[in-house]
């Protein structure tokens, strides 16, 4: 994601490699997000009244108050600082909290669908393998099928729904995972043919209809990210477990970094590209978490701005496991 906004920023030619390198990851990018929550709220899905609530404010806390707070932050920024990708007036910050501006859409929808989903845990059969496969099945065709007009499209509900399913695959992934091994190398074979064919449509080899395109995302979003969780132990990296403790905050924080850092270059003269994003996802790493174990040690500094507790130091060494450690709204 980060790579994403660095090369949306340099603002290259459209047939540039770095767009279609992009690209490529697009139907990857946040239904992985997504079905890592959806791995992780396997783990502790409330069962009760109790723990729906519990699971509602603090979801709020978690993703919510780093919408008002970081999110107005980063409005008001983009608003006054000369050389950033937006025009957008200050007068219409307002559309940050009512439809979700730059990359804080996915806090509302990922809350939205903790409201969903946890209600629907509630209840026994919202618990069972065939409803919850049943679930992912019948969403899947909402997510190509419906889309709300734009002046509706309140707290990024579209979104919700388009990456409902990512979430759904993410639950049943945890809590069914056994059932997937037999199958994941044909899973692999299957996501790496779609691939493939997302790959000629970027590259202008094929023209796809919108609805095929649309149907294409979604398979290769389903299938590539089954194949990620089915061989997640040998995808273990430690300097990537290390790295995902910070995910959150590298989520939110990021543009503070990247956009910063290109302006700079740009405004010396610097127009290497390669450098150009070394040194602009350097800045949109780095600087999260060194916010994070510096001023995130204060209490009422990472709550208001991280929605999570204080950093603490030091952090275990991370194990391989094949468990997810850490996922952007755990």
């Amino acid at each position: 994601m980060v790579a994403y906004h660095v090369i949306g920023g340099m603002q290259l030619s459209s047939n540039s490699g770095w767009y279609y390198s992009s690209d490529l990851l697009v139907d990857l990018r946040m239904p992985l997000f997504t079905a890592l929550s959806g791995f992780v709220f396997a783990w502790r899905s409330p069962s009760d009244i109790g723990s729906y609530r519990r699971l509602i404010i603090g979801k709020a806390r978690r993703l919510l108050v780093p919408l008002l707070t970081v999110g107005t932050l980063f409005v008001l920024v983009q608003s006054v600082t000369p050389g950033t990708n937006s025009t957008r007036p200050i007068q219409e910050f307002w559309k940050l909290y009512v439809y979700g501006l730059g990359h804080f859409w996915f806090l509302q929808a990922i809350f939205l669908i903790f409201l969903v989903v946890g209600l629907v845990n509630l209840s026994a059969l919202g618990r069972k393998f065939s409803f919850a496969l049943a679930t992912l099945t019948i969403t899947s065709g909402i997510a190509i099928l419906v889309n709300v007009p734009a002046a509706w499209d309140i707290f990024s509900i579209n979104r919700a729904i388009e990456l409902l399913p990512f979430f759904l695959l993410g639950y049943i992934s945890s809590s069914y995972g056994s059932m997937l091994l037999p199958a994941r190398g044909a899973v692999l074979v299957l996501a790496g043919a779609l691939l493939a064919v997302r790959a000629a449509e970027v590259f202008g080899v094929i023209n796809l209809p919108a609805s095929s395109s649309a149907l294409l995302s979604l398979l290769l979003g389903l299938t590539g990210i089954t194949a990620v969780v089915a061989f997640r132990k040998q995808l273990c990296w430690l300097p990537l477990a290390w790295l995902g403790h910070f995910s959150f905050a590298i989520f939110l924080l990021h543009v503070f970094g990247t956009a910063p850092v290109r302006i700079l270059l740009n405004t010396i003269g610097f127009d290497s590209e390669i450098l150009v994003f070394v040194a602009c996802m350097a800045a949109g790493l780095g600087l999260p978490i060194l916010f994070e174990v510096t001023l995130g040690r204060f209490p009422w500094i990472s709550w208001a701005l991280l929605g999570q507790k204080p950093y603490r130091s030091p952090i275990a060494k991370p194990q391989i496991t094949g468990q997810i450690e850490s996922v952007p709204a755990r």
